[in-house]
């Protein structure tokens, strides 16, 4: 979590896609398709109220490999979604490839608890 209380949502560390030799039996990224909800939201304003809603099961997007493996990405967290990286959808391979530029959304949880929202995600290493 940031500073400002966002969750940036991507594939955690140990995924088989950030795996290198596992990536060598799984195919490599040919396309991120997400969820129509998640696309069609309307995220605007300074407070976002119009936002989408998510919860902990909520589907943001499936990641298809080309040996046709598709690993479908949850929202993990209650919370509001702020952004989806629509670049995913030109460029797949940026969640393999580069993380950090290559995450799925972000989402303002919807409680304070800080202890609540670690304990339902998986940390970044």
């Amino acid at each position: 979590m940031a500073p400002n209380k966002l969750c940036v949502i991507g594939l955690a560390s140990s995924h088989p896609l950030l795996d290198p030799e596992l990536r060598k039996h799984i195919g490599d990224v040919i396309k991120v398709e997400f969820a129509d909800n998640v696309k069609n939201s309307v995220i605007k304003g300074k407070r976002k109220k119009q936002s989408l809603r998510l919860m902990p099961s909520t589907k943001l997007c499936t990641i298809h490999t080309s040996d046709g493996k598709e690993y479908v990405v949850r929202a993990a967290i209650k919370g509001v979604l702020m952004e989806w990286n629509a670049r995913l959808e030109t460029d797949p391979t940026l969640v393999s490839r580069c993380p950090e530029q290559g995450f799925v959304a972000i989402i303002k949880p919807s409680t304070d608890d800080n202890q609540k929202i670690f304990s339902d995600c998986v940390p970044a290493i």
